[in-house]
């Protein structure tokens, strides 16, 4: 294995090491993996061993990452989820099955292009689809650990260590309220409105940066404060505060025939519109995930069949 001293460093010992380094916690990082906590403990200190430096710092009441650590994980932890990820796309090629993508989405995904993408996935690059539901707050990071090989992600990308592909669709957004709201009746909503209404609110520990600051902004475009309600994770949950009359929210406007309700009003409203596009870790260029930017870039530039038969 190039750059590892002595080569002797082993994949066990990366994925103990990555393990304890998401956990910060020996115990539960030896659960997740069905192995004994001596074992776990044994890999890290062979594998600190090897690299030539501490990695991890742990006492009896806490485990953290050194600054050697840090820099560590980043460099291994993309390589060892690509390498997982070949090793079972061969394995499948071996039985002579179909490749088979967990593909990540948020709300309605790629409304009425889902289908189509699914076919055409399917028909010329003979790739399957899981589909996995994702929250406001992991879309991003699922890509990045691995939970997904990629995802149908709301742009702006908030996460280093992804990159977007080819532009899915582009829709107006909208404001959605109460029924019998004072804005529900209006045919275009001025976006200052929002300092006399409440948006929801994310968890404290989010990280989404700019993604947050585009979808659930805390204050109009002239600066005027806009007031915090409930803490969502979910397109539903945000919904559901709209329902019960505690914030209003701002979606694409193709959720409305998604989530239509009688009980709550999508009203356009003028803020730029929203971008969706699928999304990958940086350092997977896998042919299956080749083949997915390949099938995006078809349905970006309309060489699908969208009409569902």
């Amino acid at each position: 294995m190039i750059g590892w001293r002595e080569d002797n460093v082993e994949l066990r010992q990366i994925d103990c090491f990555l393990a304890v380094a998401t956990d910060l916690h020996f115990g539960k990082a030896a659960r997740r993996l069905s192995l004994a906590q001596s074992s776990v403990s044994e890999a890290i200190r062979s594998l600190e061993h090897e690299v030539g430096g501490q990695l991890l710092v742990r006492t009896s009441r806490h485990v953290q990452l050194t600054s050697l650590g840090e820099k560590f994980r980043l460099g291994v932890e993309p390589a060892a989820l690509v390498l997982r990820a070949t090793m079972d796309d061969c394995r499948k090629t071996a039985l002579g099955q179909a490749s088979r993508l967990r593909i990540g989405f948020l709300g309605g995904g790629l409304y009425e292009l889902t289908l189509p993408f699914v076919r055409h996935l399917r028909n010329k690059f003979h790739i399957d689809v899981e589909w996995v539901e994702l929250s406001l707050l992991d879309q991003f990071e699922a890509v990045a650990v691995g939970k997904v090989d990629a995802a149908i992600c709301r742009l702006p990308l908030s996460h280093d260590g992804l990159v977007q592909c080819t532009v899915l669709l582009e829709e107006k957004k909208k404001l959605v309220v109460p029924a019998g709201h004072r804005l529900s009746d209006r045919e275009l909503i001025d976006p200052e409105e929002l300092a006399l209404e409440t948006l929801p609110t994310l968890p404290d520990n989010h990280q989404l940066g700019a993604w947050a600051a585009i979808h659930f902004p805390d204050h109009t475009p002239s600066g005027r404060p806009i007031a915090r309600g409930p803490v969502v994770t979910t397109i539903r949950e945000c919904l559901a505060v709209v329902e019960s009359g505690e914030a209003v929210v701002i979606v694409g406007a193709r959720a409305e025939h998604y989530y239509s309700n009688p009980r709550i009003r999508f009203v356009e409203i003028g803020v730029p519109p929203v971008a969706t596009a699928l999304v990958r870790r940086r350092a997977d260029r896998r042919r299956a995930i080749q083949d997915l930017e390949e099938c995006s870039r078809d349905v970006a530039a309309g060489l699908v069949d969208t009409v569902v038969h």
